[in-house]
């Protein structure tokens, strides 16, 4: 008891709790609003499908669009994607079901013994997955103290602690967004790395376990925290004479090495259990969106470290301090150097390859790589320890860097919670412009990448900020286009008309690579048509359709129903069809608009004039 005690009396103890109380304050000062939305919908969704609706294969949407409905969860259902026999399956993996499941449950209770709706998205459920989050915020800064106290005194402790808390993008991942996931991962990467460590102290089938089940939850949550596996892989391999004590200590303790790879089997298999259920496979790839993935030959490693829209050094400058931090940790605990390095530059390189590298979403600097600050910690602690021995102008001079580093990015994140700097849409320019200021203006706001509608509504209101150039006109004047049918008949302009009908459902499809449409992150397209339908609109659909595609696939895909024309068209006459098309985040230069008219019903639809204009 008496050591008990003691440790809690420590400055490190009183400092983590310190800190704790701060991100719970900074919580209750800046509540938050819609939690259970966007992806954290998704994350969430298995809970209310599995326990309350009994619905997982979601087989029916109803209950999914009144809930996305009465609570503003997402403006599109993409945290979802179809099988192609039909039925949904969840696109994000359950970890963070899993880990927030006794919230859920706590959540649940207290809705049926009190007034609220037991439809899994009222405020009980709201707030629990909130508190939830800061519980996890608790655990990690604890776990990482108790890390930190097995290589480093009181006193680099509470540097290290104060550091990665305030001065890094984690107060603002805890703080402000710890309902995502990263802020879970971070968490359980402090258990893998103190079991990784205690086992090597002291083999034991116990600690095994909890290694096992650690990396597996991970998994569970993020899949490229597969990662992991390096930590406990490596950990102890300095040379030659300590790969052969590392072989030798997993041969001898085989049996703790099948029970780990079984425990993390286990925290992943309900994962599997589920796809198998809801696709008939036992692994399922869930992110079918063309327009995301990874890109492995193409890293964008210098936009993750250095762009001003999420730069890692821009916005955690830091980071610079523990990376340089390995030079001392290879002098002095060469152990620990390469299981934590080829950690490091593998996550590194994965959160990289990914081609959507700023992580969308209203994320602070590069959340993507937060678990990773529980291995940065330990070069960044040998590197103080460095300093410490250094004459006192340096030492004050290293020490003001850090402390203005730390303040730094309490203000910046102050300014994201205020709005200054913008959650998705920084550039250089804007970043120059509101520095240290606690406003902007309309000008500076000019500054800002272009703001992307969170629905299909794409309209472009400021033609006059853009050059115009025409890029196509069909006129259908040349029946050069095989499989088509001109018609002489029904006429706008000129001798022919394209007629569509259940044989020839598509038109001429325009085809243009990004790269010769602009070579700014964005244009506009605008596609006009004239339609002539034969019959009522809403009993023969036809649509102009504007997508992307990457290797064939495609994405940012939009359409305009005839029926969704305002003023409404009319049968028997020529009507005049437009649509706008903002040009998404594309994945590749590479990359092609193809913009063609789709006639889906079987009566026939006459276009004519079919033009393309291009805003730069």
């Amino acid at each position: 008891m008496q050591k008990f005690l003691n440790e809690n009396v420590s400055p490190s103890a009183w400092l983590s709790l310190l800190l704790i109380a701060g991100i719970v304050f900074f919580r209750f000062v800046y509540p938050p609003v819609g939690i259970l939305s966007w992806d954290v919908f998704g994350y969430y969704l298995y809970l209310p499908a599995a326990f309350i609706y009994h619905d997982l294969k979601l087989s029916d949407m109803a209950w999914v669009q009144q809930i996305i409905e009465q609570y503003h969860a997402t403006s599109t259902f993409y945290q979802a994607t179809t099988l192609p026999e039909g039925g949904w399956v969840m696109k994000y993996s359950m970890g963070m079901a899993v880990l927030n499941a006794p919230a859920f449950f706590l959540a649940h209770l207290l809705s049926m013994i009190s007034s609220f709706k037991t439809d899994g998205f009222s405020l009980p459920y709201q707030y629990a997955w909130a508190i939830s989050g800061l519980v996890y915020s608790a655990i990690g800064i604890w776990m990482m103290r108790k890390i930190l106290l097995e290589y480093f005194d009181e006193k680099i402790t509470c540097y290290l602690l104060v550091i990665i808390v305030l001065a890094t993008n984690y107060f603002q991942l805890t703080a402000f967004d710890g309902y995502l996931s990263h802020n879970y991962t971070y968490t359980l990467y402090t258990f893998i790395v103190w079991f990784t460590l205690q086992w090597h102290k002291n083999p034991r089938l116990l600690t095994a376990f909890g290694l096992g089940i650690s990396m597996g939850l991970v998994v569970l949550v993020r899949p490229s925290e597969l990662v992991c596996i390096f930590i406990p892989l490596l950990w102890g391999i300095s040379n030659s004479e300590s790969l052969r004590h590392k072989i030798q200590l997993i041969k001898t303790n085989s049996h703790h090495v099948l029970l780990l790879a079984v425990s993390a089997f286990a925290a992943g298999l309900p994962q599997l259990i589920y796809w198998k259920y809801s696709s008939g496979h036992w692994l399922y790839y869930s992110y079918n969106n063309a327009g995301e993935g990874f890109e492995f030959s193409h890293p964008y490693l210098a936009e993750v470290l250095f762009s001003f829209r999420k730069g890692w050094f821009v916005y955690t400058p830091v980071m610079v301090f523990a990376l340089s931090g390995f030079i001392s940790l290879y002098r002095n605990n060469r152990a620990l150097f390469y299981s934590f390095l080829v950690y490091f530059v593998v996550n590194l390189y994965v959160v990289s390859s990914w081609t959507c590298w700023w992580y969308a979403g209203g994320s602070y600097s590069q959340r993507a790589l937060l678990s990773s600050y529980v291995v940065l910690a330990i070069p960044l602690g040998y590197l103080l320890k460095q300093i410490q021995a250094w004459n006192l102008p340096l030492r004050a001079v290293m020490f003001t860097v850090l402390g203005l580093m730390l303040l730094l990015n309490l203000f910046q994140t102050w300014q994201w919670a205020h709005g200054i700097i913008d959650r998705t849409r920084m550039t250089k320019e804007y970043y120059m412009a509101v520095f240290g200021k606690t406003s902007c203006t309309e000008a500076d706001r000019k500054l800002l990448l272009i703001e992307r509608p969170n629905d299909n509504v794409e309209i472009l209101k400021n033609e006059s900020n853009y050059t115009s150039r025409p890029a196509a006109l069909y006129d259908f004047e040349k029946q050069a286009d095989e499989g088509l049918t001109l018609s002489r008949d029904t006429v706008f302009e000129g001798n022919y008309s394209l007629r569509m009908d259940e044989l020839h459902p598509f038109s001429t499809t325009f085809e243009m690579p990004y790269t010769q449409i602009t070579n700014k992150d964005h244009a506009w397209l605008r596609a006009e048509v004239k339609v002539f339908p034969v019959c009522t609109v809403k009993e023969n659909m036809a649509s102009l359709v504007m997508t992307f595609q990457h290797k064939g696939e495609a994405y940012h895909y939009r359409a305009v129903s005839i029926a969704q024309e305002s003023p409404a068209m009319k049968s028997g006459q020529w009507n005049t069809m437009r649509m706008d098309y903002l040009t998404p985040e594309i994945r590749s230069k590479d990359d092609t608009i193809k913009i063609y008219f789709w006639l889906q019903g079987k009566d026939p639809v006459y276009i004519d004039n079919l033009k393309i204009t291009i805003f730069d």
